[in-house]
């Protein structure tokens, strides 16, 4: 797309969306840096909080339930998408499962896991998992640019694979 002039706004705001990515060592302390990361680039926006969350909860989980967190070079990816919706991913590599969106109320009001997802799905657009536990995963989630963490999901998201 050729930029034929406008304000700074128009510029920033305009198509194709503004994409990133970024690859982190497989470590918690990388999760931190990851949502810090999101932060900075989403700062002003409606949807920074919830973007945050988002990656905290994906990368999270790549290193608490994948190869990624294993050591030995282990890695995750991040993917943020500026747009309507924005889109949030996490690649990690693979093993331990297929990650799922678990039913409310598993593991009891003191589980200690098996909420994240759950939480991004009622947060989410749509929310979606390619890939496979031999090679890696793909956990992506569309976000509505306006979202923040105070407003309560009205519609369920649509989950894809």
């Amino acid at each position: 797309m050729k930029w034929t002039g406008g304000t700074a706004s128009d510029w920033l705001w305009s198509p194709p969306p503004m994409r990133w990515r970024r690859v982190y060592a497989g470590h918690a302390g990388q999760v931190r840096s990851a949502r810090k990361f999101a932060e900075v680039l989403f700062a002003g926006t409606p949807c920074v909080e919830v973007v945050a969350l988002a990656v905290s909860e994906l990368a999270g989980n790549a290193v608490r339930h994948s190869r990624s967190g294993e050591g030995n070079g282990g890695w995750f990816g991040l993917e943020l998408t500026q747009g309507n919706p924005v889109y949030v991913a996490v690649t990690d590599l693979g093993g331990h499962g297929v990650p799922t969106v678990l039913p409310k109320g598993y593991g009891g009001l003191n589980g200690e896991g098996g909420r994240g997802l759950k939480m991004l799905y009622d947060l989410a657009v749509a929310l979606g998992v390619h890939g496979n536990r031999k090679f890696d995963h793909t956990v992506w989630v569309d976000l509505d640019f306006r979202a923040k963490l105070e407003t309560t999901a009205q519609t369920q998201a649509l989950l894809a694979s």
